[in-house]
């Protein structure tokens, strides 16, 4: 770590994977001092299982914090090729078709989330001050006293850089974009229905499995010892994968909504379910989904909902990241890893040496070119993996006939394999590299000048 010595100060809002992930890397490259601001009384999370893939697991290495990940891991990734998803269609009462086992170059690995952020959280840096119960309403700009944060428990706090990894339902976002309107009605009145999280038209339906209990159920069952595992049929579809180091598997079911996507959701995005739901759901389906449904605990049932592509993710001194920006599906487990790049990214350039407080701006657009186009290309790869999961990609096949099946099962494979490629090509360090020659350039053309 180098002593920057800067003369500002920087403020989080929001205790997720994201903002911690950004407080570690700021505290690992400099001093800065930085206030982390979380609603909720304590740092935790909700939901269970996160999948790691090379870059964010190179992330995790350059913060020296990959042997800690190793620990809490089943299989650590590695540069041999291994065995990734096993594909099924599972829509009959016989024995379903295995029509894909994924070989990934690189593999992954699975993990439970709260292992990661108490590993992040044991992390932090000494610069590094954490405030709970801290829900933000808004904030409010002056040119004297910076940025100031107004709190629902009434307090304010002042901050000279702020950011927003306060997920979909961002209040960052929200002042962010309200300001740009009142500045610009006509843009404004876009920019503002653009920020609004909108429904991908899916349900998801999650829950753990005890691996000891299914084992003691179904001896030698295929998602104990297969690392990932996804089950295929049109407009619903299952993936289950073991996390807790292998002690429990997390269980998601997919249920899509024929003319869902864009509509508004009337219920709480998230609430509890019944196992008889789930149940219900995939009755009629091949034995061994009957006997992981056997095992499921009373699931929640959460709506996923989505931000689509923002014009912009900054302004001033003001930044967006994670789910604040591109909240996303599920359907190719990255929303943790994209949320984690972007604190990456945007952490090491406020902790440069040559970043001051008068570049923060051009700094802030730097990560922004950065970050932006490639987490918004992540968000259509994720949506489109999800329709051909259930048959239902344009111009793919339906799923409908049973005729020449294999063939068609087989396009599907190599389909869904495109869609994932991105995850093992490069390292994204080269991300961070070109974004620190940028950095050097504007600092040396305002020499020049």
């Amino acid at each position: 770590m180098s002593m920057s010595n800067k003369n500002f100060r920087i403020a989080i809002c929001g205790g997720g994977l994201g903002g911690l992930t950004l407080a570690v890397t700021i505290g690992r490259f400099s001093d800065v001092p930085v206030d982390l601001y979380e609603a909720a009384p304590q740092i935790s999370t909700i939901g269970a299982g996160i999948a790691l893939w090379k870059r964010t697991w190179r992330i995790f290495r350059h913060l020296g914090l990959d042997d800690g990940l190793a620990a809490l891991s089943i299989l650590p990734p590695t540069d041999t090729p291994r065995p990734g998803f096993a594909f099924r269609r599972s829509d009959q009462t016989g024995e379903g078709i295995q029509f894909y086992r994924m070989m990934v170059p690189y593999g992954s690995t699975t993990l439970h989330r709260a292992d990661v952020i108490d590993l992040l959280k044991h992390n932090l840096p000494p610069s590094c001050t954490v405030h709970t119960s801290k829900r933000l309403l808004h904030y409010t700009e002056s040119g004297a006293e910076g940025i100031t944060l107004h709190f629902a428990d009434g307090t304010k706090a002042r901050t000279d850089v702020f950011v927003g990894a306060d997920g979909i339902r961002s209040p960052t976002r929200e002042t962010l974009f309200r300001a740009v309107h009142a500045e610009s009605c006509t843009e404004g009145e876009c920019i503002c229905k653009a920020a609004t999280p909108v429904w991908s038209g899916t349900l998801a339906y999650r829950c753990l499995i005890s691996v000891e209990e299914l084992e003691r159920a179904h001896p030698g069952h295929r998602a104990t010892s297969v690392p990932t595992m996804a089950v295929v049929y049109r407009l619903e579809h299952i993936i289950c994968y073991p996390i807790s180091q292998g002690r429990e598997l997390n269980f998601i079911g997919f249920r899509t909504v024929p003319d869902g996507e864009g509509a508004v959701y009337g219920e709480p995005w998230v609430q509890e379910s019944t196992v008889e739901e789930v149940r219900q759901m995939f009755e009629g389906w091949e034995p061994e989904v009957q006997q992981l449904l056997d095992c499921i605990r009373p699931p929640s049932k959460w709506a996923i909902h989505v931000i689509h592509e923002l014009p912009f993710s900054t302004r001033g001194r003001i930044a967006l990241m994670g789910d604040a920006v591109h909240a996303m599906t599920t359907h190719q487990g990255s929303g943790a890893g994209e949320a984690i790049s972007d604190a990456y990214i945007l952490g090491r350039l406020l902790a440069h040496p040559l970043t001051t407080l008068a570049r923060v701006p051009e700094v802030l657009k730097l990560y922004e070119s950065a970050r932006l186009p490639f987490a918004a290309a992540v968000l259509r790869r994720s949506r489109l993996t999800g329709l051909l999961y259930e048959f239902s990609a344009p111009g793919g096949y339906d799923g409908a006939g049973r005729e020449n099946e294999r063939a068609h099962l087989e396009g599907v494979a190599r389909d869904i394999y495109a869609q994932w490629e991105w995850q093992w090509e490069g390292d994204g360090d080269e991300v961070w590299e070109g974004v620190e020659e940028r950095l050097r350039v504007i600092v040396a053309e305002e020499g020049v000048a």
